[in-house]
């Protein structure tokens, strides 16, 4: 039985990129929706707040959310993506692709190449500058991708699903 391919090691500092973009967005979200909401609760005056003046609340609302931004952080942005590349794996076979992907809840994906409707090879802007590509295949049944592969590797890959498709269409005529 083969084994589980992974991905490039520098997909795990894209995932970690993506990961940085996703807390920098909903941070800006929060920390806008705190200064408003502390603005009207204060009338404007947040200095107040941390010079001891008045409800401590505040100070400690803002204080905790701090806590759990730098908690996120580390979760999210610096173990997760190691723990996810640990249990990344693809494997292709002569009549299928298996995609095994997830930290805690471990998904095995196994897609017959009979059924792949579509093969393409991405790149977005992050992966761009990480040189690192995607095989993205649709089915009927959805989308699924091999990620965090080198252009050769993607190309590879790419080109060796439209063989397999082409000779089993050629064989058994198109289902």
């Amino acid at each position: 039985m083969e084994e589980f391919k992974k991905p490039d090691k520098k997909a795990i500092t894209g995932w970690r990129i993506g990961e940085l973009i996703g807390f920098v967005i909903v941070t800006a979200i929060v920390v806008a929706a705190f200064a408003i909401t502390i603005s009207k609760k204060w009338n404007g005056d947040f200095f107040a707040m941390w010079e001891g003046k008045g409800d401590s609340t505040g100070r400690i609302a803002v204080l905790a959310a701090l806590a759990l931004a730098v908690v996120y952080f580390v979760i999210a942005v610096i173990i997760m993506p190691k723990l996810e590349y640990m249990q990344w794996g693809y494997m292709v076979t002569e009549d299928k692709v298996v995609i095994r992907h997830g930290i805690f809840f471990v998904r095995k994906s196994i897609i017959p190449i009979i059924r792949i409707q579509n093969i393409t090879v991405k790149q977005g802007p992050v992966n761009r500058k990480l040189g690192l590509f995607k095989v993205e295949m649709v089915l009927a049944s959805g989308t699924f991708e091999i990620e965090g592969l080198t252009k050769e590797v993607a190309d590879e890959i790419s080109d060796n699903l439209k063989t397999r498709l082409y000779s089993r269409v050629a064989e058994k005529g198109v289902l």
